[in-house]
């Protein structure tokens, strides 16, 4: 299959699970509340797995100097967590320039959640650049936290008074984000393809940076000390869904 189509395919995946995550919560809210707390799971043991098992070993096996790579995988890590550090403080700012919250805030969550689809796209083109398996198992992490953050997403609007026909067409927009992501990702990767060690390590650490500072604390906050078994099982289906998916590619 020719690779952008293989990349578009990829990233309708994606856009298609954002939005059955707000669908299931407009039609299906008891549903919603039982497959969050799993689904967050299994996506940060499907961005770790991808990090950990693929990503930092195909860039460290490309350079003769495996330090620079994990100084790369760190300023990745870094830069997410500046973007996002940034992206909270415009929103502070918006709201502080508002004085009707309720108007500033569907604006801001359309504008974060824009933002976030785009760069999805970009890691997959990047990990599928290193190998299209890669790609694919990414798409599956992506696909896998959309849901539940698209029934997050799709309950704040509605309690702002959002209709249901209203919140399906901005998903949609929101979801369609991931193609100009992934043909950027992937022209810009193959224009830099000397750089790709590189750019793979700062995207395990980005995929590292989702999932310990963003999914993990979300799972601890919605489960306390409870819930052993809803947590771990899918976190750990999800890794040996990954590795199995890598090893074969690899003919190991």
């Amino acid at each position: 299959m020719n690779p952008i189509i293989q990349l578009i395919f990829y990233s309708l995946i994606g856009g298609l699970f954002s939005l059955l995550g707000g669908i299931i919560l407009l039609w299906q809210a008891d549903l919603a509340k039982k497959i969050i707390t799993p689904l967050l799971a299994f996506a940060a043991g499907a961005f770790l797995a991808a990090a950990f098992i693929d990503i930092l070993p195909e860039a460290i096996e490309a350079v003769a100097e495996p330090h620079s790579i994990l100084i790369f995988t760190l300023g990745g890590f870094v830069a997410f967590f500046a973007l996002e550090r940034l992206l909270m403080l415009f929103s502070r700012h918006h709201e502080h320039g508002h004085s009707d919250h309720t108007e500033s805030l569907p604006v801001l969550l359309i504008i974060g959640d824009s933002i976030h689809n785009f760069l999805d796209g970009i890691v997959i083109a990047l990990a599928y650049i290193a190998n299209p398996i890669l790609g694919l198992a990414t798409t599956i992490g992506v696909a896998a936290h959309e849901v539940p953050q698209e029934i997050g997403d799709a309950s704040v609007l509605l309690n702002q008074g959002w209709s249901k026909k209203r919140i399906i067409l901005v998903n949609i927009f929101q979801s369609l984000l991931t193609i100009p992501g992934v043909l950027i990702g992937y022209f810009g990767g193959r224009l830099l393809e000397s750089s790709l060690p590189y750019l793979l390590a700062i995207t395990g650490g980005i995929f590292i940076y989702i999932a310990a500072s963003d999914l993990i604390p979300e799972i601890h906050h919605r489960t306390g000390h409870k819930k052993f078994a809803v947590v771990v099982f899918p976190l750990l289906a999800s890794i040996v869904i990954i590795w199995v998916l890598i090893t074969v590619t690899h003919g190991e």
